[in-house]
């Protein structure tokens, strides 16, 4: 049972692993793409007189997945300067909880942002950007995506965290 379980954990944290380096792959590329854009806007403004109108809308597009992708990513680092603060603050079992009903919570809510991000999505296929021509789906995919990458992570975490919280009595009742 618990190489079961330490076999389940490596494989979701590998997953999870995978899937962030894509991710930060994914927004280096976007970054690269939205500096490269603003610059042609800018050169071509300023130089040549003359200026693409869908270079704007390529921006405004990119930066909506760099900034979804982004939050994503950023649940991987667990860096978030409320966390930190407040983790030092309550004894280990009440913070166990707090982290247990927080990602719930998250869960939840990306729950809804999936449901409504894939509506939204399917809802606009039909409708074109009007610089790029692209149907408008794209950009409102970010939506469902980073919000099931985001559950994914939480998801993760929330294993993460009964299994060290199994680990801790292990230990605990050994050393009694």
């Amino acid at each position: 049972m618990v190489k079961s379980i330490i076999l389940l954990l490596n494989l979701i944290n590998s997953l999870v692993f995978g899937l962030d380096h894509i991710v930060r792959v994914l927004l280096a590329v976007g970054m690269s793409v939205i500096l490269s854009a603003i610059v042609f806007h800018v050169v071509g403004r300023y130089f040549f007189g003359k200026t693409y109108m869908g270079t704007m809308e390529m921006v405004r597009y990119t930066m909506i997945w760099v900034s979804i992708l982004g939050a994503a990513a950023a649940f991987t680092c667990k860096q978030h300067v409320v966390i930190e603060m407040l983790s030092n603050k309550f004894p280990k079992q009440v913070w166990f909880w707090c982290r247990i009903c927080g990602d719930l919570l998250l869960c939840g809510f990306f729950v809804a942002m999936i449901y409504g991000g894939q509506y939204l999505a399917i809802r606009n296929f039909g409708q074109t950007s009007l610089g790029l021509q692209i149907p408008m789906f794209y950009p409102y995919l970010a939506i469902p995506v980073g919000g099931s990458l985001m559950l994914l992570y939480t998801l993760a975490d929330l294993f993460n965290t009964f299994v060290d919280k199994c680990n801790l009595q292990v230990v605990s009742s050994e050393a009694g």
